[in-house]
This record gives C-alpha cells, structure tokens and sequence, in this order.
C-alpha cells in the first residue's frame, strides 16, 4: 500500500512549480510565511476567474491551455519580499494573448 501512494505522488523535485531553481517564490526565502499565502490566495482567485472566462468562450480544453500559459507566466515573475500587490492582471493579460494566438483561425464554442 506505501509503494502505491509513493507512485501516486511524485517527489516535490519533480513538480516544476515546486522547483527551487525554476520558480522564484519556492527560492525566496525570506517572504513571510503569511505574505506567500496571501499571494498564492489572490494569484488563485485570479486563474480561477481567467479560467472561467476561458472556459465560457473557448471550451474545457482551450481553458486547460491557458490555464498552463497563465502558470507558466506567474513562474517567470520576481515576488516582492514585502506587502507590495502584484499586477495579477499583466499575467491574465499575457495568458490571453496566447490563447489569441491559438484561436485565430477558429471560431469560439458558442
């Protein structure tokens, strides 16, 4: 039974959102515990209404995509080490100029 939930779950290594070297607010040490969760809790509601609004327009599979782009652009942003408010949008807008870039030569799920 411990082997099977050891393959079920792979090692945090393995996880390129959890990577030190790749992904700026796992390497930042110093950020406060309770200004990660605040960011992460904003940087949710942001993706979940990206997602949603994706989903609405261009299907399930589209909104899988830019869901991926829209994590992809968050892993490239330095994080503040103190309250200062990231720009969640620039990351939506980044997103959608990617799933622009997608569906231009096909019409929306309507």
């Amino acid at each position: 039974m411990k082997t099977a939930l050891i393959e079920a779950f792979p090692a945090r290594r393995q996880i390129p959102m959890c990577e030190e070297e790749r992904n700026p607010i796992v390497a930042t040490q110093q950020a406060p515990a309770g200004l990660v969760a605040d960011l992460l809790m904003t940087a949710e509601r942001e993706l979940a209404a990206f997602y949603i609004a994706v989903v609405r327009r261009y299907g399930p599979e589209e909104a899988r995509r830019a869901a991926y782009d829209w994590i992809k652009e968050i892993e490239t942003m330095d994080w503040p080490l103190d309250k200062t408010v990231l720009n969640w949008r620039h990351v939506s807008i980044v997103a959608a100029d990617c799933v622009a870039a997608r569906v231009i030569e096909r019409p929306p799920n309507l």
